[in-house]
């Protein structure tokens, strides 16, 4: 039988983060059906994951980025559905069960994903004041388990159908962690299908993100990677509008106040805003 269903991870330098999550994504694949279900692992680390029982590992150190890896876990693959996933997100047992019978009794759906993160009443309001244009982000408005249309989905743990994947495909020109590839991907899609609703939370999918390793970076580097992220959306999805350089000063704003899962400091902003400013200007000449 053709697989139905492909997990795809892509994971660097964190092989006891993924011995977990690969546990919990076999448990699903053996609820839903092994002859159903394949899971791949895209490996960026110097030295590659053993794989074995029932999991392909691809060796490719030689990438430069998270975009890269996905692209080349979706190039491998021939089930008609793919599933992201990072390496430290579990999933439930009727995961990869559930999902199946969603892409089957919702043909006109393209993808569906859990809601992973919430957000506090003023933390909401914030990013409703601040996040405006091409910087809106929906993911931001969750405040618990939905079933509901979105135009995007939390990146570390969303399915999508592969022919639509394959269309859009992820930035691979986007280095290391490549912050905010996953809202980049979805908003492209939105535009390569006309904005019709096609993309939705769905309650039946349980996930959890573990986020090990978050607290990793510092404020002042998180700002140096938020800064160069809010500017290449301002130039790829906002070019068209007016009120973009004002969307932007509010979203970087919104960036610094402390209130985000991961804050960034405005100092690290500021020297972010520069270097991507002078890679841009470079890129011109």
């Amino acid at each position: 039988m053709t697989e139905e269903l492909a997990f795809l991870i892509p994971t660097k330098n964190r092989h006891q983060c993924l011995d977990r999550t690969l546990a919990l994504v076999q448990r699903a694949v053996a609820v839903a059906g092994s002859d159903r279900c394949t899971i791949l692992v895209c490996d960026q680390s110097p030295h590659p994951y053993p794989g074995g029982h029932g999991v392909t590992v691809q060796h490719r150190p030689d990438l430069s980025g998270l975009p890269a890896a996905r692209n080349a876990l979706l190039a491998a693959c021939s089930a008609e559905l793919v599933c992201f996933l990072d390496d430290d997100t579990d999933v439930g047992a009727d995961f990869a069960r559930n999902l199946l019978a969603l892409a089957r009794q919702e043909p006109e759906q393209v993808a569906w994903g859990p809601v992973v993160e919430v957000r506090g009443r003023w933390t909401r309001r914030l990013h409703r004041l601040l996040q405006l244009g091409a910087f809106h982000d929906p993911r931001r408005q969750t405040a618990g388990i939905a079933d509901r249309q979105t135009t995007a989905l939390f990146g570390c743990c969303f399915a999508v159908r592969r022919r639509v994947a394959l269309q859009v495909g992820f930035d691979a020109r986007r280095p290391g962690y490549a912050l905010g590839e996953d809202l980049d991907f979805f908003m492209r899609l939105v535009a390569a299908i006309g904005g019709a609703p096609v993309i939705r939370f769905a309650s039946c999918l349980r996930a959890r993100h573990r986020r090990d390793g978050a607290d990793r970076d510092s404020a002042e580097r998180r700002g140096i990677a938020k800064a160069g992220f809010l500017l290449l959306q301002a130039r790829r999805h906002g070019a068209g509008n007016p009120a973009t350089l004002i969307h932007l000063i509010l979203a970087l704003g919104a960036a610094a106040s402390g209130r985000g899962a991961e804050p960034a400091s405005w100092r690290g902003l500021w020297r972010g805003l520069n270097r991507a400013c002078r890679r841009g200007s470079s890129a011109h000449r």
